[in-house]
């Protein structure tokens, strides 16, 4: 399969099988169709953050809460491609799912994918004390998001190379609206100097303004309003 990169965000990386049509004569009429998609998520903070990712291309989005099982991989891509495929499955229609892996460098990357069964044991204040193992405490995030279409096919949004950052010493969440992540309240972003979930308004809008511009989400809205030929 082609890989390919998005104008939003070199990247993010988008594995879809058909990325637009072109008329015979490789001029035909294009256009943008509405588009409406359900994200198969039962966190509300997911949610909203894929509303604003997605905004700048007017996509409405429907949340749909379903109970799928999660596979045990260190690609979060495969998780998030299990997860979709199911959804299809129970749904029958156009829909994305996304997810997200924490990755502690000194640990292998440890937990990864696996960062939800990691915050049930060990609680952000325990993730803390494990980075007090490490000589660095340095870890990042990877996302991938999964598009389903009419058909069934998997289209796939994947970026494993976001900026890195460190653990802080204690969970700190702030009281702003960014405080519903247990991973924001421990990740310092690099170059700052408090959690993503404390920083002042101003720098956390512009993080999240950057994000917002190059996350799997925003691949994917950009792959979705792409102009393509009526048919």
């Amino acid at each position: 399969m082609q890989l390919l990169y998005t104008e939003a965000c070199p990247r993010a990386r988008v594995f879809p099988q058909d990325v637009g049509r072109q008329s015979s004569s490789g001029r035909s009429s294009l256009y943008v169709p509405s588009i409406k998609v359900a994200m198969c998520t039962g966190n509300e903070g997911k949610f909203r953050t894929a509303q604003e990712h997605l905004a700048r291309w007017s996509i409405e989005v429907e949340q749909v809460a379903l109970e799928l099982d999660e596979i045990q991989t260190t690609s979060v891509a495969e998780v998030a491609q299990h997860k979709a495929k199911q959804a299809f499955t129970i749904l029958r229609r156009p829909l994305f799912v996304e997810d997200s892996g924490f990755y502690i460098d000194e640990f292998g990357g440890w937990p990864g994918p696996m960062v939800k069964q990691a915050l049930e044991a060990f609680g952000p204040d325990g993730l803390t004390h494990l980075a007090d193992l490490t000589a660095k405490r340095a870890c990042r995030f990877a996302s991938a998001a999964v598009y389903v279409d009419e058909q069934g096919e998997l289209h796939t949004f994947s970026d494993e190379f976001r900026k890195p950052g460190t653990i802080a010493a204690t969970p700190d969440r702030g009281d702003g609206p960014r405080s519903w992540s247990d991973l924001w309240s421990i990740f310092i972003p690099e170059g700052a100097t408090a959690t993503l979930a404390a920083l002042p308004p101003v720098q956390q809008d512009q993080l999240f303004g950057e994000w917002a511009k190059c996350s799997v989400v925003a691949a994917l809205g950009e792959w979705l309003a792409r102009p393509v030929s009526p048919r």
